[in-house]
């Protein structure tokens, strides 16, 4: 990847997160400006990045990986920050998923080769951008999702008026009853497959796609309706005869798998077929991981003893200033909605900096129950010693709704010492 445009940019205090007063200076020069967090050097509310959480994040999933024979296009609409994305290429991802074209779009900039867009390609804009860049690279291996007929045939239409000179590889994406786009049934997936095929001068059938994910809400019921759905996807691939994928060198199935990568690995690692077949696994979460849902997924399968990587730790914090006392067991925090998530759950106090007296304690009890635009309000029990201006350490609940609030993110080591930062692209 090349990021030396990214490491180039210039920064200055209208970025938030910087001390108001700071000269303009390059994002590759971050860590000279020898900023720490503890000291209040930077202004709260801030968004961290704990650099030894991200590698053995990094570390345990890719070992994971490796031992179970998994490939890995790690979902890039977690962190939309191609500097990361450098790091899981480097750790060995196959490639990169995207949700939308635009992100297609950013990963192209910087030049990433194999994209997978796990979502339906569909309108001239989005279709017209995808065939000039297939026709522009010849070594772009890029792969979009159909769940249907309709779709298969309006992306086909636009592929040839934009004139494709190679097919656009696809997967037919099996969905859930209720649940957002995918086929609902096998039978309707076979029906799918078919029409890819008629399609076949510009669109190459290549693989099943599917999202597990979204079970994960039935909680401790959801590991078997999970592998109901993955044995879908294995059962969907033995119904479509070998001939449908024409040149394909090797079949593809791919699940999300953040909550439930050890089911994808046993399931799908299972399947069988005439031709090599690849398992790619999308996690967005893994690298940074949290303090919210992403941890309770990680109990439940501990606690069912599943065959879990080495158990992954937050890297992400957020912080922010007791900013009023106002009443017996409410104090009043520096953050609200713009700065941090709130749509899995809210932050989770973890400990208290108090800058008088250079000492932490922890919060037991502490709760964050409410947010404003620019407020958090936290419950706190009898006996916690607060005071205005301590500063609150918090982990978050859902790295996706995180990164998108902050353009600038510092990276920390474990003094809080700012050693380098990542920028998002949303």
């Amino acid at each position: 990847m090349n990021l030396e445009p990214i490491l180039e940019t210039h920064l200055d205090d209208s970025t938030k997160g910087i001390p108001g007063g700071t000269a303009p200076f390059r994002l590759r020069d971050m860590a000279r400006q020898g900023w720490n967090v503890l000291r209040e050097d930077l202004p709260l509310p801030l968004m961290v990045l704990k650099q030894a959480a991200l590698e053995h994040n990094s570390a345990a999933f890719k070992a994971y990986l490796g031992t179970h024979q998994l490939s890995f296009a790690p979902h890039g609409k977690t962190t939309m920050a191609p500097q990361l994305f450098a790091r899981q290429l480097a750790d060995g991802a196959w490639g990169l998923t995207a949700a939308t074209v635009n992100q297609v779009q950013v990963y192209r900039r910087f030049g990433v080769q194999r994209i997978l867009l796990a979502n339906q390609l569909l309108g001239r804009a989005h279709v017209r951008y995808v065939a000039q860049e297939l026709n522009r690279d010849a070594d772009f291996d890029f792969y979009a999702i159909v769940d249907s007929s309709d779709q298969a045939r309006h992306v086909a239409g636009l592929a040839r008026e934009f004139q494709l000179r190679r097919p656009i590889q696809v997967l037919v994406e099996l969905g859930i009853p209720g649940g957002r786009s995918g086929c609902r049934s096998v039978e309707a997936g076979l029906e799918t497959a078919r029409a890819i095929v008629k399609e076949q001068d510009v669109l190459a059938l290549c693989g099943i796609e599917g999202f597990e994910g979204i079970l994960a809400a039935r909680g401790a019921e959801a590991r078997e309706a999970v592998d109901t759905f993955l044995g879908a996807l294995v059962s969907l691939l033995g119904r479509i005869p070998d001939a449908w994928f024409g040149a394909a060198r090797e079949i593809i199935l791919s699940a999300g798998g953040t909550a439930y990568f050890d089911r994808v690995a046993a399931i799908l690692g299972a399947a069988r077929h005439a031709r090599p077949v690849r398992v790619v696994v999308r996690s967005g979460c893994y690298l940074t991981f949290d303090h919210g849902a992403y941890h309770r997924e990680q109990d439940l399968a501990l606690s069912q003893k599943r065959a879990w990587c080495a158990p992954l730790k937050p890297a992400l914090e957020i912080w922010a200033y007791v900013q009023s006392l106002p009443e017996p067991g409410l104090a009043l925090l520096t953050m609200g909605k713009r700065d941090c998530p709130y749509d899995a759950g809210l932050p989770v106090p973890q400990r208290r900096w108090r800058p008088s007296s250079k000492k932490w304690a922890d919060l037991p009890g502490a709760e964050i129950f409410s947010t404003n635009d620019q407020h958090a309000f936290m419950r706190v029990p009898a006996g916690l010693d607060l005071a205005v201006g301590d500063m609150i350490a918090s982990g978050i609940s859902h790295p996706c709704t995180a990164f998108d609030k902050w353009r600038l993110v510092p990276v920390v080591n474990q003094a809080y010492d700012v050693v380098e930062g990542v920028l998002t692209y949303f």
